[in-house]
């Protein structure tokens, strides 16, 4: 009778969660294509010539506060390259099978589908910036164990009790997600939020809330005072960005701010599908009309510049990427078409370069007055977006994605901002996801929306996902 009972959940828990499954096919096939790059093939080097301790010595007190994260490392990068890939395939699927039942308690089919789109729409290419070992343990796995850290607090919100050895794995995932800078912020700030909201709303406070704010502000106390991060913030301005050392707060802040909506709309698919899904949703919570007149502005604004960001994209393909059919007569005059359109748009070009632009403009420009002013209006409508949809009873998607955004900013006040490239929005591009999918799943509750325009989305969204994961399938392909 147990054995049938149990044959009867397995089979429900697999029916429920076909599309993660296929999620972890779809990392399979993309995992057994990459190959050993970047700083992995210095980190496999590394025990060979010294010590554990006497490495992790060297870099407390001479680059970094991450022992954590390097003591892995190091191990890992050392070991066959196949016991990270499937470590990494496992703690990828199980953050985003965690992110997706956080949010989808009922199992809604359509809600796990559109999840596991949305990861899919992700550029995982950005995980070999650094090298794939290196860029994952630090950015993604830290993702992945800050989800797995949340277990018993989200069980506490929601009634359930939760046993000794979730707690053990739970805290033990906490100290390693710590150990990095952005998600030792992240998870810092949104418990320290969910702690004075207690307060305020003269709610129990939970004890395991408190437990990682603790452990949270310990790990960033260590992060401040760990002598080879000052260390590295001298080495690396002099090596990568000399001109720095000048920059106060307003050009940090810039730097900050620029370059994150310049990855985003680089990238193109995840926060264009964000901010539409919102001004929509916006849409279907407003009635005057001079506000619907705004939000269509939105719609418009974000299709416009990723249609321009595309053609400077078209424009600017390497030659020695034009081959096949570049050599056609026909493509070539139609790039000709293109590129003279791009460049009779001065403006329009000048402003979308600067959203990458690698440093401060001499001078005040237009442009550059409207590329800031572009990205503020970016940032800012959107958590008034959120604030309109979710109402002032749910602050947490605003919390939330705030706090992705700042993950991002803080980057802007080390001189790596450019060196480290988009790995480094990794946490902001999943607080878009989760406020996305949390968005979705309220139209979805709400009945906001019939069934067939229910079915129809998630089909766009699905292609969407797949297009995006064959092209970054492509590059990896190619380039790793």
């Amino acid at each position: 009778m147990n054995i049938d009972k149990d044959k009867f959940k397995l089979t429900q828990f697999i029916k429920n969660n076909l599309p993660i499954i296929g999620f972890f096919i779809l990392m399979l096939a993309l995992h057994k294509i990459m190959a050993f790059v970047g700083d992995d093939i210095h980190y496999a080097k590394i025990l060979s010539n010294q010590s554990l301790s006497s490495f992790l010595t060297f870099r407390y007190y001479e680059w970094s506060s991450r022992l954590i994260i390097d003591c892995i490392t190091v191990i890992l990068a050392k070991e066959n390259y196949l016991i990270w890939k499937i470590l990494d395939i496992i703690l990828y699927t199980l953050g985003v099978y965690l992110l997706i039942k956080f949010i989808n308690k009922d199992n809604n089919k359509y809600i796990t589908i559109i999840g596991v789109s949305l990861f899919l729409m992700y550029p995982f290419f950005d995980m070999a910036s650094a090298g794939w070992i290196a860029t994952t343990l630090n950015y993604l796995w830290c993702f992945v164990f800050a989800m797995i850290s949340f277990i018993p607090l989200i069980n506490e919100i929601n009634g359930k009790k939760t046993n000794v050895f979730v707690y053990i794995i739970s805290i033990l995932s906490l100290i390693y997600a710590t150990n990095q800078e952005q998600s030792c912020l992240l998870i810092l700030g949104i418990n320290a939020l969910y702690l004075i909201y207690c307060i305020i709303k003269k709610q129990n406070i939970s004890r395991f809330n408190v437990l990682i704010v603790i452990i949270s502000a310990l790990s960033l106390t260590i992060i401040l005072t760990a002598p080879g991060n000052s260390k590295r913030v001298i080495a690396e301005t002099a090596r990568f960005y000399a001109e720095y050392v000048n920059f106060g707060i307003i050009e940090k802040l810039y730097l900050g701010t620029i370059p994150t909506i310049g990855i985003l709309l680089k990238d193109k698919v995840l926060f264009t599908v964000f901010y539409i899904i919102l001004s929509a949703s916006a849409l279907l919570k407003t009635k005057n009309k001079y506000l619907k007149y705004l939000l269509y502005f939105n719609i418009i604004l974000i299709l416009f510049l990723v249609f321009f960001k595309t053609l400077i994209d078209i424009t600017s393909i390497p030659t020695y990427l034009k081959i096949g059919l570049m050599h056609n007569p026909i493509v070539i005059s139609v790039f000709s078409t293109v590129d003279s359109i791009t460049k009779s748009m001065p403006l329009i070009n000048d402003t979308i370069r600067l959203l990458t632009y690698k440093g401060l403009p001499n001078a005040v420009t237009a442009p550059t007055v409207l590329a800031v002013l572009i990205s503020i209006y970016l940032i800012l409508s959107s958590c008034w977006m959120i604030f309109k949809t979710f109402g002032k009873e749910q602050l947490f998607p605003l919390i939330l994605f705030i706090g992705g955004f700042i993950s991002r900013l803080a980057v802007g006040f080390s001189p790596t901002v450019f060196a480290s490239g988009s790995r480094t929005a990794l946490f902001f591009y999943i607080t878009i996801i989760t406020v996305t999918l949390m968005l979705i799943k309220k139209l979805f509750d709400e009945n906001a929306l019939n069934k067939t325009l229910e079915k129809r989305i998630t089909i766009i969204l699905v292609i969407l996902g797949l297009f995006t994961y064959m092209g970054v399938f492509a590059i990896v392909f190619v380039m790793f």
